[in-house]
């Protein structure tokens, strides 16, 4: 049976557009929380620096660190550190004469000291200097300037316009240096850095008490005369710097060796030339010098203003993406959940490999946007949106998920409620149909043992097959529902598989040779002897397939072999000379319902079930069934059925039991039966041979014949007023147990005809179950196998 979705589960669809929700609640939540969020998106920027830095060229560049080394090694000459200003004005004077263009000390030369003079009158000769100056955030009534040093401070201050990072106190140069330094020779090297420590923004122009100072890096281009770019500023007039992997080109210089070249110790004209026409920046890794830490990692005060100086020149600047970069940004995250949202269904998987794919767009986009554009790309949104779309189509799945298996659950158990109730409509008519026909095919059997003249004989025997019919297929559509509802179950037991065979067939053999054709059985010795398995089963199989044969073949016959396979499994083949079948219709006939086509079931009739319970029943018992057919010559269903062999019972080798329906003496029964035409009927079957017969209407009064008598069989039907038959077996086993008395044989005979009803009748102490309607043999059999 095939569920079909209901109109509540295709709407479960929408839950696919659940995932388009990411993007609203990433706006919101990025709004929301973008202090707390800070810290992430500055990482994300801080990884995308690292991946788009590039080595940048700065050959105009030279490096002079005074690191612990150098100290030591001139500490004869020099004395030790501080050293007096005197020695800065030598370091310029070498400089000077080396055709340096610009000198700029990232040391804060504060407060006055021995030599001062002769560092300012060095400063005064040339090249152009740059002095620093650093800045602090503290208390003001505690560093304010003096007013000698506030109008050097406004001598060396300038015009700018837009915003500049306040402080509260200054830390300047000598007054001597300062006073001596032309205009724009004062720059500063303090920046704020961000909460966790690092500087990834440079403020520009720094404010004290009103003047503005530009930064160090800022104040060397301007005393150099380098035009200015537009450098793209935040609101506290700052500049992020596209930081080079590192810079080539740079030289770096030794401060021992440049103080030996400076005192005459020794003569290096090659480092002469290469310092000719280049800016010199002066700095200290000794003692406690600062290091800045940075998105590409620390670097030293000096470096980081030797590298702002060279990216300030190159315009290597950041702006911010825009709105538009980010608009792009935000749809490319969006994608994967717009994509998915036209689905039926949700799927993760699906969505995530899309979402893959747009972060790596994305990536690439921002990669691009920073390495050729200049422009810093906000990801933290557009990762928000990709992650939360993720989040929200693993949800939608799984509640997907779960709402499907609930009604898909609901589904089966309608399914299997409507199965149920099929079941037991098919039970409640077949009971209602199998009662007369007991009667008409009982009676149409007794009225063929009359003297009959051959018109007569021909109407009984219409009666009788079209009995028959309809008998097959009340089973047909029993089996069938059972099939359907899974409850189609085996009884196997110890059989004689030669002797089944052959009795099938010969039941067989008067309907094939009505129509003129042969019926052929052929045996293998291996096939032969005792089996496990379900006799009943195996019979249906056989007579279902034997039965077709001769119903779809005109003339010629059926031949039937049986074999033992080399796995051991019975082979069993059914080959016929009839009209075939098509190769389309091989799969098709074996539906429930279906024949291979219309004219066929109009010219030779049928429901189309049998083929259908057959492979069910092949299958069931761990078997597979082919078919091979020609149209016009014929067709074999060929079988393997696990049937082992077993020994034969011990009850095998007794003597012979009388021939059915010869039993050795007249024999006493009591034949329970509300219904008079099914009692007449069996009294008519019985009591020509001899047999006595009492009758009882009800339960109660069934039992009270049993206490009453003694009879050599009880045959009792399942279903009488006041008392049914299961309840008077099971109270007639109780007192025969109680008193001791001869257990005396009960034959169900009813129109029960399910398992189920069989397995009851068993349990309530039956011997054997007939099912309605009964054939006189069947009833002989019985009699002849249980009667005492």
């Amino acid at each position: 049976m095939q569920l079909g979705l209901s109109p509540h589960l295709q709407r479960l669809g929408q839950l696919a557009r659940l995932p388009l929700l990411a993007l609203p609640l990433a706006l919101l939540i990025c709004t929301l929380a973008q202090p707390l969020l800070r810290p992430l998106e500055q990482g994300l920027e801080d990884r995308l620096l690292r991946a788009t830095a590039q080595p940048l060229q700065a050959g105009e560049l030279a490096l002079i660190d005074i690191d612990d080394a150098s100290l030591r090694a001139l500490q004869p000459q020099l004395g030790d550190w501080p050293y007096p200003r005197s020695v800065y004005a030598l370091l310029l004077d070498y400089l000077r004469d080396a055709g340096v263009e610009l000198v700029v000390f990232d040391l804060v030369l504060t407060g006055a000291r021995t030599g001062d003079e002769a560092l300012a009158h060095a400063i005064a000769l040339g090249p152009p200097t740059v002095l620093a100056a650093a800045a602090l955030q503290q208390d003001k009534t505690q560093m304010e300037l003096q007013p000698a040093e506030m109008a050097m401070l406004r001598r060396q201050a300038m015009v700018a316009g837009g915003a500049a990072q306040p402080w509260d106190a200054l830390t300047l140069p000598a007054p001597a240096l300062l006073g001596s330094a032309p205009p724009g020779s004062l720059g500063l090297i303090s920046a704020p850095l961000d909460g966790d420590g690092v500087l990834r923004r440079l403020p520009l122009w720094h404010r004290y008490q009103g003047q503005v100072l530009p930064a160090l890096p800022l104040a060397a281009l301007q005393r150099r005369g380098t035009p200015l770019p537009d450098w793209h500023k935040d609101a506290q007039g700052r500049v992020q710097l596209k930081l080079a992997a590192r810079l080539d080109g740079v030289l770096p210089l030794n401060w021992a060796h440049v103080m030996q070249a400076a005192l005459g110790a020794i003569d290096d004209p090659e480092q002469r030339r290469l310092l000719r026409g280049r800016t010199v920046f002066i700095g200290s890794s000794a003692f406690f010098a600062d290091a800045v830490s940075t998105p590409l990692g620390r670097l030293s005060g000096s470096a980081l203003m030797a590298s702002a100086y060279v990216l300030l020149a190159r315009a290597q600047v950041l702006a911010p993406a825009g709105a538009l970069w980010s608009g792009v940004l935000l749809l490319l995250a969006w994608a994967p959940a717009l994509g998915g949202c036209r689905a039926a269904r949700p799927h993760w998987r699906r969505l995530a490999g899309f979402s893959l794919l747009a972060l790596l767009l994305m990536l690439a986009l921002a990669y691009g946007l920073v390495q050729q554009a200049l422009l810093m790309p906000a990801l933290l949104a557009p990762l928000t949106v990709l992650l939360l779309g993720l989040l929200l189509a693993a949800a939608a799945e799984q509640r997907w998920h779960a709402l499907t298996e609930r009604q898909l659950r609901h589904e089966r158990e309608v399914a299997e409620a409507a199965n149920q109730a099929k079941t037991r409509f098919l039970a409640h008519v077949s009971h209602e149909i199998r009662t007369p026909m007991n009667a008409v095919l009982g009676m149409a059997e007794i009225l063929a043992g009359t003297a009959l003249d051959a018109e007569q004989r021909r109407y009984v025997q219409v009666f009788q097959r079209a009995g028959q019919q309809l008998f097959e297929l009340i089973n047909d559509l029993l089996d069938n529902a059972k099939i359907e509802a899974g409850k189609l179950g085996l009884a196997p037991h110890a059989f004689e598989l030669g002797e089944l065979l052959s009795q099938q067939i010969e039941l067989l053999r008067p309907r094939a040779e009505a129509q003129g054709l042969w019926l052929r059985l052929t045996l293998a010795p291996a096939a032969q002897g005792w089996v496990w398995g379900d006799a009943q089963r195996v019979a249906q199989i056989l007579v279902n397939l034997v039965g077709n044969a001769i119903k779809f073949t005109r003339q010629g016959g059926v031949d039937v072999q049986a074999w033992r396979a080399e796995d051991g499994r019975l082979g069993l083949s059914v080959q016929d000379t009839g009209i075939g079948i098509a190769p389309e219709q091989h799969e098709r006939i074996f539906q429930p319902y279906a024949q291979a086509e219309a004219e066929t079931a109009r010219e030779f009739g049928g429901t189309g079930l049998g083929l259908a319970i057959t492979r069910s029943l092949v299958e069931l018992m761990g078997g597979q069934i082919s078919l091979t057919s020609t149209p016009g010559e014929g067709s074999r269903f060929e079988l393997r059925l696990d049937l082992p062999a077993r020994p034969a019972p011990a009850r095998a080798s007794q003597a012979p039991r009388p021939e059915p329906g010869q039993p050795q003496a007249a024999l006493q029964l009591l034949l329970c039966e509300d219904n008079e035409v099914n009692a007449l009927v069996i009294e008519a079957m019985l009591q020509p041979l001899g047999h006595r017969i009492e009758l009882a209407s009800d339960g109660e009064q069934a039992l009270a014949k049993l206490q009453q008598g003694r009879y050599d069989l009880v045959l009792m039907d399942l279903q009488m007023p006041r008392l049914d038959g299961l309840e008077v077996t099971r109270r007639w086993r109780a007192i025969e147990a109680a008193q001791g008395r001869r257990r005396t044989p009960i034959i169900a005979l009813t129109a029960n005809a399910f398992a189920s009803d069989i397995a009851q009748s068993l349990a309530a102490g039956c011997d054997a179950h007939l099912s309605k309607p009964i054939g006189r043999q069947a009833l002989l059999q019985a009699l002849a196998r249980w009667a005492t």
